[in-house]
């Protein structure tokens, strides 16, 4: 029901404030909402055609990296991070985290589970790896506490909330570490500010109506891609956010109407600064294009790697890199089907099979990484 009070109200303000452009394909909106800009997309408006969009319009490099295989290093895949120096693992399970190198090297596990000083109970959340400090930043699915450690994997200190917090993500800048959570009724806050330093609370955001959760069963997605800016949305929110951090505040960025006999469930992302992205569950991938305001389902193929068709989510898209953790033995059933299409070409054959001669079945995973772009320099359909 807030969503939809949400949309009504998004709607009249969209309706109040929408002027014609010449730009753009009638797909693509812009609004101006307390002064900052939204951007909204219209479903109805776009044309049922996929367009095929390749991996290096969207990433400056594609590498794939083999991770150790040694016991310790195992794990089961939830979300990678990845930085210059270090590759993280969040595990689905009542799991700890695990930290590589760049080279997939295993370097340790960073806590442990339990109860004690140091130890998390619960899944890590949301994981933040500050080369600079070479410290890694974990929350889990709720509690008071955010975890430092080493990149030894070994306990720093607690960073502690004055409420608990239910799904918290994390971004850092400068000192700074902002946190934003589901509030429920009794929260008197949904984001805190904190001193990195000192553990020190800087300010607290009360949660608007819309915002509130009647329990921990929703969801909150972010990706930090673009740099300087805190992206997030909720489940129970039709919309993507930023959280300004200088005005401690949180401003609605995209969303997407559609017709009311339609409810298709969606996640919101930001890939960069041009691109908007939005996963429809059982439609596809649309691309939004808020340079030249035109939106487009897509298809994205790693033409670095034979123009296999490659997956692009919130869970492949993170902290600035296209990331994707894969069994070696789905990647090789993946090389196989590609081969077999009537559109592989001899390049991607020769690309394909010496990958293909490098993979082992029964080893770690493989990661493809690719740094992505900061904005989009031409036109990706």
């Amino acid at each position: 029901m807030k969503s939809k009070i949400l949309l009504a109200v998004l709607g009249a303000l969209i309706l109040g404030a929408y002027s014609c452009s010449s730009k753009g394909n009638g797909s693509v909106s812009e609004v101006v909402i307390n002064g900052n800009k939204m951007y909204v997309s219209s479903l109805n408006n776009l044309k049922s055609d996929i367009a095929t969009i390749p991996l290096s319009s969207l990433v400056e490099n594609c590498e794939l990296v083999q991770l150790e295989d040694i016991d310790e290093a195992l794990f089961r895949h939830w979300f990678t991070t990845v930085t210059e120096k270090y590759i993280g693992i969040r595990q689905p399970v009542r799991a700890p985290y695990k930290l590589f190198d760049r080279s997939g090297k295993f370097l340790c596990t960073v806590g442990s589970i339990g109860g004690g000083p140091g130890e998390y109970t619960r899944v890590p959340y949301d994981d933040i790896i500050d080369d600079k400090n070479e410290l890694i930043y974990l929350s889990t699915l709720s509690g008071t506490n955010i975890l430092v450690y080493n990149t030894a994997g070994k306990f720093v200190k607690t960073i502690t909330s004055p409420q608990g917090m239910i799904k918290p993500k994390l971004f850092l800048s400068d000192e700074i570490l902002t946190v934003v959570y589901m509030p429920l009724k009794n929260n008197n806050s949904m984001a805190i500010q904190f001193n990195v330093t000192t553990g020190e609370v800087i300010r607290e955001l009360a949660p608007q109506e819309h915002f509130f959760v009647e329990n921990a069963e929703g969801e909150i997605f972010n990706t930090r891609n673009t740099p300087m800016i805190f992206d997030f949305s909720f489940t129970g929110s039709d919309t993507l956010y930023h959280f300004d951090v200088e005005n401690n505040m949180i401003l609605p960025v995209f969303t997407m109407t559609y017709s009311s006999s339609e409810q298709p469930f969606k996640q919101y992302f930001q890939l960069n600064k041009d691109l908007f992205l939005t996963n429809i569950f059982g439609k596809g991938l649309v691309a939004t294009d808020i340079t030249n305001k035109k939106s487009s389902y897509i298809n994205v193929v790693n033409d670095y790697f034979g123009n296999m068709s490659v997956p692009v989510s919130v869970v492949h898209s993170r902290n600035g890199y296209w990331v994707h953790n894969i069994q070696p033995e789905q990647l090789m059933e993946d090389i196989e089907k590609r081969l077999a299409e009537s559109s592989c070409t001899e390049k991607d054959r020769e690309i394909l099979k010496k990958t293909l001669s490098n993979l082992k079945e029964g080893t770690n995973n493989v990661v493809f990484i690719g740094k992505i772009r900061d904005e989009i320099k031409t036109k990706l359909w």
